[in-house]
């Protein structure tokens, strides 16, 4: 179960699914805030600018990228906590704090419902083999790892493993660990499948923006992808640091490799560069409508700051990586920036 080392980072590996997400579930496309969503829903879970004569019924996508997101997002971090804490096998063997699971799960919320929907979308067009593969294999597992973990989480939540000097702990270890041996053996298929879906069509999003000059736009999601496969260089090579290492073991953070990475840093300067320099021309900002009228000023002064953050992150990241091991905070920091701006450019489109 090596995701679970992911824990540290707070599970980047789908911080551009989230993004994505983030534009597919929004006001423009008229997606149901509520809970469960809607099968009507046509938002667009690629957040290009490209204007559309007929809507797109992404419904499918979006709720495969919800239940990655919760998986990826929330289930993964919960459960290297608690196997930090628990001996990681069938049989309950407590070997650190509870406490700190108590802390993990004080936020928790099952939201089962996040896999009846991706479930009732499976042979529904348009078909992604390799996530319906995956999804097919996972079955009702993560909702019984949810209703484990929720189970866990009231456990803990008013202290009740304090009152009873933990009696009933081997007994939610127990349904967690039956929920876990589907789901351990085909999430990773799932999130990774996931994690393709919403990497393809990168290239042709912003071709089409500069073909279009959406300078701004383009500019923008240029500095957006190049963080991210920075990212993502650097966490594969912990991952081959890691190969050997089991769940339980520390993560080892190896010196990283500069040879493929620093052409990817180049290649961030001069998407910054370009999207400073287009920020700065009227005709550039006039293409953006959230950046004229009376709110415009101060728009773009917000969407600047998530810029001028994106790249003082992504800066103490390079000297991070380049200075040894100690890089663990600067990545973490760097990803929270990947998200905000994700969310500013969502929000101008």
């Amino acid at each position: 179960m090596k995701v679970w080392k992911k824990s540290w980072m707070q599970a980047i590996v789908l911080s551009l699914c989230a993004a994505l997400l983030l534009s597919g579930c929004g006001d423009k496309g008229g997606g149901d805030k509520s809970g469960g969503g809607s099968k009507s829903d046509t938002s667009s879970p690629v957040s290009s600018g490209a204007k559309s004569d007929e809507p797109v019924d992404y419904s499918k996508y979006n709720a495969y990228l919800k239940l990655a997101e919760k998986i990826n997002g929330e289930i993964e971090p919960i459960l290297a906590v608690y196997f930090s804490n628990v001996d990681f096998s069938p049989e309950f063997t407590l070997t650190g704090d509870y406490a700190e699971i108590k802390d993990a799960l004080q936020f928790y919320t099952s939201n089962t419902y996040l896999v009846e929907d991706a479930l009732s979308y499976l042979d529904e067009k348009p078909a992604y083999p390799e996530a319906d593969a995956a999804l097919q294999n996972l079955g009702e597992s993560p909702a019984e790892v949810m209703e484990a973990l929720n189970h866990l989480a009231s456990y803990t939540r008013f202290d009740e493993y304090v009152d009873d000097d933990m009696a009933k702990a081997p007994e939610l270890h127990a349904e967690l660990w039956a929920a876990l041996q589907t789901y351990d053996a085909y999430f990773d298929d799932f999130v990774n499948a996931i994690d393709i879906m919403a990497s393809q069509g990168r290239d042709e999003d912003r071709a089409k923006l500069l073909e279009d000059e959406e300078m701004i736009l383009y500019h923008s999601l240029c500095m957006i992808h190049t963080s991210q496969d920075i990212l993502d260089g650097i966490w594969a090579q912990i991952e081959t640091a890691n190969t050997e290492t089991s769940p339980e073991e520390p993560l080892v953070l190896p010196e990283i490799d500069m040879t493929d990475l620093s052409p990817m840093f180049n290649d961030f300067q001069t998407a910054y560069d370009g999207l400073n320099q287009a920020m700065e021309t009227e005709s550039e900002r006039e293409k953006v409508s959230t950046f004229t009228g009376k709110i415009g000023d101060s728009a773009l002064d917000l969407y600047k700051n998530k810029v001028n953050s994106l790249y003082s992150r992504m800066g103490s990241l390079s000297e991070a990586v380049t200075g040894g091991t100690e890089y663990a905070e600067a990545f973490n920091s760097a990803s929270e920036a990947i998200d905000s701006m994700i969310g500013g450019y969502n929000s101008i489109l």
